[in-house]
């Protein structure tokens, strides 16, 4: 009897501490604010978690169109009539990665930065 109880214990202190974890987890998601860039200008600034419908972005360069296709938590280059189209293969906008840059039509997708300690929407200090 003293091992069940001691099983039963155990197990619902492993249940709890996962539920903590995935509830730390999700409420503690990094931020996903981008900005979009072209010709060294800010276009739009755009926070990737709270984008609720697709939509695109199209801009206009030396080289043709660029058109962005941005959904909940996504970005990338879906089609652009530059030359190379370099920016088009690097796919989707990854935490850690690389920014999508198109060298002819000027247009740089990135992760902005956020100050340590300061709220990722506001700006403001914790």
């Amino acid at each position: 009897m003293k091992t069940r109880t001691w099983i039963i214990i155990l197990s619902s202190a492993v249940i709890v501490c996962a539920v903590l974890w995935m509830f730390i987890l999700n409420s503690s998601s990094p931020s996903k604010i981008v900005g979009i860039y072209q010709d060294g200008s800010l276009v739009e600034k755009i926070d990737l978690n709270s984008v609720t419908d697709e939509r695109e972005i199209t801009l206009n360069g030396k080289f043709g169109k660029n058109i962005i296709f941005i959904s909940h938590g996504h970005i990338e280059m879906k089609s652009a009539e530059c030359p190379d189209k370099i920016c088009v293969k690097h796919g989707a906008l990854e935490i850690g990665g690389t920014p999508i840059v198109c060298l002819p039509n000027k247009v740089v997708i990135q992760f902005e930065e956020t100050p340590y300690g300061a709220d990722a929407k506001t700006g403001a200090a914790e």
